[in-house]
């Protein structure tokens, strides 16, 4: 039990007055290789961090309602189990969505108490919504059972809350990497076929070190949706002039976009590129953490920020500043952009004891180009989630 869990445990005595009787902890993630490559049929590659949401919860006498506080916004959602709708933009959509979906899925719920807390910056890039949603399934299940046999169940079960519920298009990268994460392992998924593997990374002095721009970015604002448009819109275009079948994007090769790249709207173009070069780079990534070039690794990972920034659009000035300065650091591995973008954090991967170098290295150009102290954080490759009884 780590020690966001005993402090979740403690807070939830102190708002309903009793003991929970289990609590679940789920980590954020970040993406190593892979932007905007999942909902594409493609491949990630992503590790799970030490940071991630935890969820103590008990039964709830009376009737099936539902009760969940949440120490990072001090408040309480409180909604009747049998008719779970979405509340405006509310933090309460993700657990309302993962309660309906395990409704759905045939498990028992009754009426229950949750406290839910993080160690992980909300809006920056980690995944925190993915965490929310994997700790509060994690947390229902360890209550009333009706886990499924197969993880990944639970995995797409997430991701339904927030595509079907919550309103967010995403692919399968973030709730997978928070439920399959191992320690000191690079995560690998193919999206299409769901083929996956957890990787040894071989070494144990790698850190994970985030840097947050501040930006808060909000996917439901409709970039992300847009984005996720203007890639579909190319599939479609490549599935007509192409002699092969193209379900997603990754089935477009290179030399497939370098032959038809004319004949894809100027709009999308760029995109359908980015997606395309990013899926190959995620293959030469595995390649490289399997033979442990790490160089080659970092190289691909600079490639990817300069993708995002100069095709899919998704970067800032920030964000591109913030991996500009990592470059020269010494014991740096790699770093980019990770999540949707439009804000967020950057990852950047470093041999331990090179973190203080780098988080004043990164602090000082961020302020002197924009007059403020960004958030670092330094932690470790961890495991995925899981709950425990009390």
């Amino acid at each position: 039990m780590n020690a966001l869990q005993l402090s979740t445990i403690d807070a939830f005595r102190r708002v309903f007055g009793t003991t929970p009787a289990c609590v679940a902890f789920a980590p954020g993630r970040v993406e190593v290789l892979g932007n905007h490559t999942d909902y594409n049929g493609g491949c990630v590659l992503s590790v799970a961090l030490d940071l991630g949401v935890a969820a103590a919860a008990c039964l709830r006498p009376g009737p099936p309602r539902a009760e969940v506080w949440s120490e990072a916004f001090g408040e309480m959602a409180s909604f009747a189990l049998e008719d779970v709708r979405r509340e405006g933009r509310s933090w309460s959509n993700y657990p309302r969505g993962v309660v309906r979906e395990l409704e759905r899925s045939g498990v028992p719920l009754k009426g229950f108490r949750m406290l839910i807390a993080s160690s992980l910056p909300i809006g920056s890039g980690v995944s925190s919504s993915a965490a929310l949603e994997l700790a509060t399934a994690e947390a229902l299940y360890g209550l009333f059972g009706g886990r499924p046999a197969k993880p990944m169940d639970e995995a797409q079960l997430c991701q339904r809350a927030e595509a079907g519920f919550v309103g967010v298009p995403c692919g399968l990268l973030d709730q997978f990497s928070s439920l399959f994460g191992r320690k000191d392992h690079v995560l690998f998924l193919d999206c299409a076929t769901l083929r996956h593997m957890q990787v040894p990374l071989g070494r144990d002095d790698l850190r994970v070190v985030l840097c947050d721009t501040g930006e808060k970015h909000a996917l439901v604002d409709g970039k992300y949706a847009a984005l996720r448009a203007s890639c579909e819109r190319a599939r479609d275009r490549f599935a007509q002039v192409l002699s092969h079948e193209v379900r997603f994007l990754r089935d477009v090769s290179p030399p497939d976009f370098e032959a038809w790249a004319q004949e894809i709207d100027e709009g999308d173009r760029p995109r359908a590129e980015h997606v395309i070069r990013e899926n190959e780079r995620v293959i030469r990534g595995l390649a490289a953490v399997k033979s442990k070039v790490y160089d080659e690794l970092g190289r691909l990972m600079l490639a990817s920020h300069a993708s995002s920034r100069d095709l899919f659009g998704n970067s800032t000035e920030a964000l591109d500043l913030l991996v500009e300065a990592a470059a020269g650091t010494k014991g740096l591995v790699g770093a980019k952009l990770t999540g949707g973008g439009f804000g967020g954090s950057t990852v950047n991967l470093v041999e331990r004891g090179a973190e203080r170098e780098l988080t004043e290295r990164l602090a000082r150009r961020f302020e002197g180009r924009f007059g403020r102290r960004p958030k670092v954080l330094a932690t470790g490759i961890g495991d995925g989630a899981r709950v425990e009884s009390l």
